[in-house]
C-alpha cells in the first residue's frame, strides 16, 4: 500500500512539474523577442549614476539594453564611459563584461587587474568594484540575477568577499 501511495505522490509531483514547465515554455514563447529579419540600430543613451559612486572626474555614462529575458532574470546590453574618471560600481546582479574598446583598471575583492579589448571579467551580485577609466571604455555586458540560495551560499562560504 505504501508503494502505491508513494508512486501516486511521485507521479502527481512529476505531473505538476510538467505543467509548470509547460506554462513557463508558453509564457517564454509569447514574451520572447521575434527572430531578427534585419539589423536594428540601438544607440547608446546617457544615464546618471548615484553621484556618491564617482570618486574623481566627470564621467559620461552611456548604455543601451539589447535583450531582456521574458522572466527578467537575464539582461544584455552595451555600456560606455568617457573619462578620465574613477568610480565605484555596485553590482546588483551577477555581471559578465566583455571589453570592446578602451582600457580599465579594476580594484575588486582585494585585487587589482586590467581589462583590455577582448578581455572578459565576471562580478558577483552584492559586490563593489572601483573602476579607473583613463579615456574611454565600451563593454558588452550580461546581467543575471542569481537565485537567493546562491547569494546565501556565497555569503556563508565567503566566495566573493
Amino acid at each position: 500500500m505504501v508503494r502505491k501511495s508513494s508512486a501516486a505522490a511521485l507521479g502527481g509531483a512529476l505531473l505538476a512539474l510538467a505543467a509548470v514547465a509547460a506554462f513557463d515554455a508558453v509564457r517564454y514563447h509569447h514574451a520572447a523577442p521575434a527572430p531578427s529579419v534585419q539589423a536594428l540600430s540601438r544607440p547608446l543613451g546617457e544615464f546618471q549614476v548615484d553621484p556618491s559612486w564617482v570618486l574623481s572626474g566627470k564621467p559620461v555614462f552611456k548604455g543601451v539594453e539589447t535583450l531582456r529575458s521574458p522572466d527578467g532574470r537575464v539582461v544584455s546590453g552595451l555600456w560606455a564611459c568617457e573619462g578620465p574618471t574613477t568610480f565605484e560600481w555596485q553590482f546588483s546582479h551577477d555581471e559578465t563584461v566583455h571589453l570592446l574598446e578602451g582600457h580599465v583598471e579594476v580594484e575588486y575583492l582585494g585585487r587589482r587587474f586590467s581589462i583590455r579589448p577582448g578581455d572578459t571579467a565576471t562580478f558577483h551580485a552584492g559586490t563593489r568594484a572601483v573602476w579607473h577609466v583613463r579615456e574611454y571604455a565600451k563593454k558588452a555586458y550580461t546581467l543575471h540575477q542569481p537565485h537567493w540560495l546562491v547569494r546565501a551560499w556565497r555569503k556563508v562560504t565567503g566566495l566573493h568577499e
